[in-house]
């Protein structure tokens, strides 16, 4: 019996994990997760099975950089969107942690809304799986950032203004972040196949 079927059937069973891997890292960029470290490491690996032909060795290592980047630019906007609007360094750091809190928090309710996403199908269920933890990081930011502000004396409106920056810098390096890795994945892609 010829085994050729399989060998072709593995092979594109190969092809659709690694692109699903680029499109969770893509998406986990978006949500200001570290999509872009696991984009380029993806890379590696398809590269590594093929023999550092598909992408090559020097392409990956070429998308470092940018990788890189992608990570500085998301910390410098998120730092910008504090300070822009009033906060110091300290409530930069508080609205990082306290956006990391409020993801993980809500990502305990992703298993329930995606599960009431699926009456919508397959993108329901990813949307039911995305938003919660976006929306505890974006909550969690605000309110760490605004709680800072507060404990430190600042008025209330300066502090909401505090806490609406750290909201709006996170989704600038969210969007930052999430941009460059559809990058690095196009590229990634266009040197694979």
């Amino acid at each position: 019996m010829d085994a050729s079927w399989w060998v072709e059937f593995m092979r594109w069973l190969g092809v659709a994990v690694y692109v699903s891997a680029l499109v969770v890292g893509v998406i986990a960029a978006f949500l200001g997760l570290p999509g872009n470290p696991w984009v380029l490491l993806c890379g590696f690996a398809y590269s590594a099975a093929h023999r550092w032909d598909q992408p090559s060795l020097w392409v990956l290592l070429a998308l470092i950089p940018v990788v890189i980047l992608a990570e500085l630019v998301d910390n410098v906007l998120s730092m910008t969107g504090v300070h822009k609007f009033g906060g110091s360094s300290k409530t930069m750091w508080w609205a990082a942690l306290g956006g990391l809190v409020g993801a993980f928090l809500f990502s305990f309710l992703s298993g329930v809304t995606g599960m009431v996403g699926l009456v919508g199908g397959l993108v329901g269920f990813l949307i039911g799986v995305i938003i919660p933890p976006l929306a505890g990081g974006l909550l969690g930011g605000y309110l760490a950032g605004y709680w800072y502000e507060r404990h430190q004396g600042a008025d209330l409106e300066a502090a909401r203004r505090t806490g609406w920056g750290a909201l709006l810098g996170r989704l600038a390096g969210g969007a930052a972040k999430g941009g460059f890795a559809t990058l690095v994945t196009v590229v990634l892609l266009v040197f694979s196949f």
